[in-house]
């Protein structure tokens, strides 16, 4: 269906365009060709630049204040607080977590009675439980 509407629409635009005759043609060449009138060139010139010109300034020229610094990238580690271990699960920000589960940019690793290991792509870290607190389910 999709095909027949296009093949309709393509041929009636043939057609459309063959029913113009030399003369309709002519007509619309001519109306091209009429000098128009424009924006007057004393208005023109009253009109702002509209494009920026930006300047680069060398490094030698600037002062010791203008100088650009470098930025420093600080990357902030959130702080993880180890608050309960339930066999082997763990509670850390107030969200369990076991073995394998992923913890920012750290994964669940061996889990002991009184502390966790957080395992990342270049180091590792281990949780302690501050207050002793060991709950054992057998």
């Amino acid at each position: 269906m999709k095909k027949l509407s296009i093949a309709l629409v393509l041929f009636s635009s043939i057609l459309w365009s063959l029913s113009l005759d030399t003369s309709a043609i002519t007509n619309m060449i001519s109306k091209i060709k009429e000098e128009r009138e424009g924006i007057s060139l004393s208005k023109l010139e009253g009109t702002l630049n509209p494009f920026i010109l930006v300047e680069e300034k060398k490094e030698e020229n600037l002062t010791k204040k203008e100088k650009p610094k470098a930025l420093k990238i600080v990357i902030v580690e959130p702080t993880y607080n180890l608050e309960a271990i339930l066999n082997n699960a763990v509670f850390i920000n107030k969200k369990w977590y076991k073995r394998g589960d992923k913890l920012g940019a750290y994964r669940i690793g061996y889990i002991s009675q009184a502390d966790v290991e957080l395992i990342g792509k270049e180091k590792r870290k281990t949780l302690t439980l501050k207050k002793k607190k060991f709950i054992k389910l057998h």
